[in-house]
């Protein structure tokens, strides 16, 4: 049988690392996962961007964007669950915004990176041409893709491995101080990454503070306040933050807008 890579089939991790190079991307990222997929179809599929499935004349399903609708889910509760018992004096609201930004788009791009998930991905031919693999947007979606895919080949201890595996250690290292990060820059960076319009603010005071509202396309997005004017537009872009994370992918800024 062969796999998606294009090699033979699952066989085990190699007994050293000098043996790794050898490997193509798809067995490599398996042994980075530390498993092997009993169905290689479910890793295929879950490789398979939404490109390379229309090239080749199947429906959109073919791709990973079903699997990426189950992995979000799963995410959502791997994290949230993770944040709940490392933290169980917080309440609601501080765990909330903690997991928006856990299961943030950069933040799962880069565990997508440490993966090597990229250069495993199948694409069309245009899409190849502009380097889908290196965008932020499509390594999100196809780590969350992945994530289901665990889940439906190995059953939530599989998916929750990989969460323990690769959030564990940060959230422990930033604990509470994720919610303090500057929220303007990361909405910046949020609206860069997409090609859309910078935010602006509407700053004025009231009374001893500074009430801020941050504008998306010339929309009201998020407000906040606070001691000064920094402060506030800190606060309001907070605000944009977590709405747009929780929007998910019908959000503009949210882990793939599509």
């Amino acid at each position: 049988m062969k796999n998606p890579g294009g090699g033979p089939g699952p066989r085990r991790p190699p007994s050293s690392p000098r043996e790794a190079p050898a490997l193509g991307p798809v067995d490599a990222l398996q042994v980075r996962l530390g498993r092997f997929f009993k169905d290689p179809a479910l890793l295929e599929r879950a490789l398979t961007h939404p490109s390379a499935a229309v090239e080749a004349g199947l429906p959109r399903r073919a791709s990973y964007e079903r699997l990426e609708f189950l992995g979000d889910a799963l995410l959502n509760f791997l994290v949230g669950e993770m944040l709940f018992r490392r933290f169980p004096e917080e309440e609601e609201g501080t765990l909330s915004r903690m997991r928006a930004f856990w299961v943030s788009q950069p933040v799962l791009a880069e565990v997508a990176r440490s993966l090597g998930l990229g250069p495993a991905l199948r694409f069309g031919k245009g899409e190849s041409r502009q380097e889908g693999s290196r965008k932020e947007r499509i390594l999100a979606s196809a780590l969350e893709a992945l994530l289901g895919a665990l889940y439906l080949d190995g059953g939530l201890p599989a998916a929750r491995r990989l969460v323990l595996a690769f959030w564990t250690d940060p959230v422990r290292r930033r604990g509470l101080g994720v919610l303090e990060e500057d929220a303007k820059t990361r909405l910046q960076e949020a609206r860069q990454a997409r090609g859309l319009p910078l935010p602006s603010y509407r700053t004025e005071p009231k009374g001893e503070r500074f009430c801020a509202t941050v504008l998306l396309d010339g929309q009201p997005a998020g407000k906040g306040s606070g001691a000064t004017r920094k402060a506030a537009e800190q606060a309001a872009a907070r605000q944009a933050l977590e709405r747009l994370m929780e929007a998910g992918p019908s959000g503009e800024t949210g882990k793939d807008a599509r």
